[in-house]
């Protein structure tokens, strides 16, 4: 006899940009939503009786709607509305899962002259914000992914566990990339978010720029220490660094000398280095 065990379902990808008008001048907020929703929905998964469900349209129209009317720079507090909302409107809803992933538009600068309305991407990763509420209460967790970094130098990797399969020679100056993914936990609903934000990622940016970096590890412990240092506002940070390795050029070949200055990307395979940094 097969019987049900945990369940959700909800709508995702669910983009939108709304639009801000200060006299002339106007600026952009642009999301792309996922709502996944949990409660008693067990008529329909068992039987032909869908009276339990909320529509996935509707989730749809909801997140459009609300965005019109609450949308703005702080997509925390969106995640916060959309939530409670879930909540207040359909009794038969316990959960939210919600996760907000933001497009950033930057304003362009014409001859040193802010444009009034034209916008680029930047290059920082994309900022997102993901909810878990219930009846009782939330837990909201921000953060950057697809960051893209690099240090030249300032990085080496040395002393390491070998075996008769290693052949990775110590060096200590190498290329150091990564595409950092970090995601912290706030301790309260009531933060300032948007600065706790740029907070952290300002941390985080400022150890891998100016900490010379004995093995991706440290450098992980050592940004995720910073940001819990700079924000009081949460109370861990998750961090994912691949290492996205850049290998010296073996122009011997040629009868040309390469002195640790031209390196050959490798897509694949690449290291994985993961933690959770916790006060």
């Amino acid at each position: 006899m097969a019987s049900l065990g945990s369940n959700r379902y909800g709508k995702q990808h669910v983009r939108v940009l709304r639009k801000h008008l200060s006299g002339s001048t106007q600026s952009v907020v642009e999301i792309s939503a996922d709502v996944l929703v949990e409660g008693s929905f067990d008529k329909a998964f068992l039987g032909p009786d869908n009276s339990q469900i909320v529509a996935t349209d509707t989730i749809k129209n909801t997140v459009i709607a609300l965005a019109h009317e609450h949308l703005g720079p702080c997509i925390e507090d969106f995640a916060l509305v959309l939530g409670r909302h879930f909540l207040d409107r359909h009794r038969g809803i316990d959960r939210a899962a919600i996760e907000l992933r933001e497009r950033v538009w930057e304003r362009l600068s014409i001859q040193g002259k802010p444009a009034a309305h034209s916008f680029h991407a930047p290059g920082l990763g994309e900022p997102f914000t993901r909810l878990e509420i219930t009846r009782v209460g939330a837990e909201l967790r921000s953060g950057v992914r697809h960051l893209v970094l690099l240090n030249s130098t300032s990085s080496g990797f040395a002393g390491f566990d070998r075996t008769e399969f290693t052949t990775l020679a110590d060096t200590d100056d190498r290329i150091l990339s990564t595409e950092l993914d970090a995601t912290w936990r706030f301790l309260e609903e009531d933060a300032i978010y948007r600065e706790a934000n740029s907070r952290a990622r300002d941390a985080l940016l400022s150890v891998f720029a100016n900490n010379a970096s004995p093995s991706v590890q440290r450098t992980l412990f050592e940004m995720g220490q910073a940001a819990l240092e700079a924000v009081p506002e949460i109370s861990e940070i998750t961090l994912r660094l691949p290492n996205r390795h850049y290998f010296p050029a073996d122009l011997t070949p040629f009868g040309i000398t390469n002195p640790n200055l031209t390196f050959l990307p490798q897509a694949e395979p690449h290291g994985q280095i993961e933690a959770v940094i916790h006060r």
